[in-house]
């Protein structure tokens, strides 16, 4: 016994003609069922649409090694120039977020710590850059340079 099938009722387009209480014979489930989609057309696909698998640069995250590593690093007192790039990539993957807030609640004095390595690599991006960015007075500031 089927249930009648009321067109009207449904929120898809649906043809009359359509048979819609039809069931694939056991038998023949894997016939059906064994076709593999075309990867190389489907990826075509979404090519044409624009969408792309590639990383566009947002989504970032750290693993739990990484956090607890940041963690560590941000309670010793005198880190390596290598603890504190490691610490400094972790904590601007960080920068932002919900764990960033964590992080910086449940370790003692962690906001200065954090500050000091931010403002440290700053001071050496400064350093290492053109004049243009060490300009201080407000008449030498030229946008164009910037442009």
């Amino acid at each position: 016994m089927e249930p009648e099938i009321n067109p009207d009722n449904l929120d898809i387009e649906y043809d009359e003609n359509e048979a819609v209480g039809i069931q694939i014979p056991q038998e023949e489930l894997d016939e059906v069922f064994s076709n593999m989609p075309d990867l190389d057309e489907e990826e075509e696909e979404w090519n044409r649409y624009g969408i792309s698998g590639d990383d566009n640069g947002f989504a970032q995250g750290v693993t739990y090694d990484e956090l607890s590593s940041v963690g560590t690093l941000l309670q010793k007192e005198n880190l390596e120039q290598a603890q504190k790039e490691t610490a400094v990539a972790i904590v601007q993957k960080l920068q932002g977020t919900e764990l960033f807030s964590l992080l910086e609640n449940s370790i003692e004095s962690a906001s200065r710590k954090i500050a000091e390595l931010l403002d440290s690599t700053l001071s050496a991006v400064t350093d290492n850059s053109s004049s243009t960015l060490r300009k201080s007075g407000l008449s030498d500031f030229d946008i164009g340079e910037f442009v």
